[in-house]
């Protein structure tokens, strides 16, 4: 048996997911822990593998996240279980507790309790049916939302539909689960063999998801190989999912981001909706809707071509690119390494020119009191560092060290 290696006297564990029934679905990273708690835990969540072997997943946990120390998962006690290889991807860390899913037919919730995961409850569909397979999150007060994986093309509307599920995850039910309807594409979509597709073999790829002024906002693409060169955003009542709206817009190529958990969109203290966008030479871009309106607003267009291409091969696996951008306050946002102030689209600063290491692409980026934004750096001689930008002062700083025997950090969350 492995176990477990901490330095200094930060009181750390490290431990796999243990094998359980049910799998779940976890949050954004909107809402944060009540800081008015006297002990504060945190978690980092870490990939341990290489090309011979496959991935397994870990969780360190630490009161300090800037303590002087060196953590690892190397000889962790408790071998990681075979689900979570879908732990990352299919999963969402909210207030402490930890969603993923499993076999596309289970939501579980867990927590880590006494060093350990702990389930506290979990939701079942039918097996092979993939309707719990979760997309694209959102936590708001009716709960968890999430874009279901599966997809269907309904004949007599002619439309493709998502189901949208809202979760009361204190319960651990379903509130609700309800298709949301997607305009069948007016240009031919085509496989990988370069045929045609016909409607009902049609995939549709949510990039960006929130929800706010009680309608859902859901920017998406059709499939993986058509090279489109316009942003579509969906556009509908929320929770009833009526009057769906098409919007368009071709100034700065289609909807960037992956299907799972991270996120390619955020809204500032106005209310107004960004999201991100990606052209044909893989630069960035960004757009706007505006706080109570449902267009794209026609005078912001943001081209990032000066950042080029922030997504990057992710470092916790093996899956695919990501881009993962957090808002932090007052107009300014975190996407890849760069400070930006997108309201008057200026780069404030390249995190990774203060020489540190470089900045990690995560599923979650962690921040804490409106100011202090924490990330993972990986130096050029392979060493890997939770570190904290400091807003106010413009200043990054090491914290805790991860043994460099990893393979990447997924994400940083607050316990407790």
């Amino acid at each position: 048996m492995k176990k477990l290696n901490v330095a200094g006297m930060l009181l750390a564990t490290a431990f796999a997911m243990p094998f359980i029934q049910s799998c779940s679905k976890t949050p954004d990273t909107g809402n944060k822990p009540d800081d008015t708690k006297q002990t504060k835990e945190y978690a980092i969540f870490v990939t341990v593998g290489n090309s011979s072997s496959s991935e397994n997943y870990y969780t360190l946990t630490t009161a300090d996240l800037m303590k002087d120390t060196l953590l690892s998962p190397v000889n962790s006690g408790i071998e990681p279980d075979n689900i979570t290889s879908w732990a990352d991807i299919y999963s969402v860390f909210y207030q402490g507790s930890f969603y993923y899913t499993q076999d596309g037919n289970i939501i579980s919730k867990q927590r880590i309790i006494n060093g350990k995961y702990k389930e506290l409850g979990n939701i079942v569909a039918s097996a092979g049916s993939w309707q719990l397979g979760m997309m694209k999150t959102f936590f708001n007060n009716s709960g968890l939302n999430f874009l279901s994986w599966e997809v269907k093309y309904n004949q007599a509307e002619d439309v493709i539909e998502k189901n949208l599920y809202i979760i009361d995850t204190a319960a651990m039910t379903i509130k609700s689960n309800n298709p949301v309807k997607f305009p069948v594409p007016g240009f031919t979509i085509y496989d990988n063999n370069g045929n045609p597709m016909a409607k009902k073999d049609i995939p549709l790829t949510p990039s960006s998801f929130s929800i706010r002024d009680n309608k859902v906002f859901i920017g998406f693409y059709y499939d993986w190989i058509t090279k489109l060169d316009t942003a579509y955003m969906l556009v509908c009542d929320y929770p009833a999912l009526t009057n769906v709206k098409l919007l368009k817009d071709n100034r700065l190529g289609h909807v960037s981001g992956a299907w799972y958990a991270s996120s390619s969109s955020f809204t500032d203290e106005n209310g107004d909706y960004y999201f991100s966008t990606i052209s044909k030479n893989k630069t960035y871009g960004l757009l706007r809707i505006k706080s109570g309106t449902t267009v794209i607003d026609p005078d912001y267009a943001y081209d990032l071509k000066e950042v080029g291409n922030i997504s990057g091969a992710v470092s916790w696996g093996d899956y695919a690119g990501s881009d993962h951008h957090v808002y932090i306050k007052n107009g300014l946002a975190l996407m890849g390494s760069y400070i930006i102030d997108v309201r008057n689209k200026k780069v404030i600063k390249d995190l990774n020119s203060f020489g540190l290491g470089k900045v990690q692409i995560t599923m979650d980026t962690y921040t804490e009191n409106g100011n202090e934004v924490y990330v993972v750096l990986k130096t050029d001689d392979a060493r890997w560092f939770v570190a904290k930008y400091d807003v106010a002062a413009n200043t990054l700083k090491r914290g805790v060290e991860i043994h460099s025997g990893i393979k990447g950090i997924s994400r940083i969350g607050r316990l407790k």
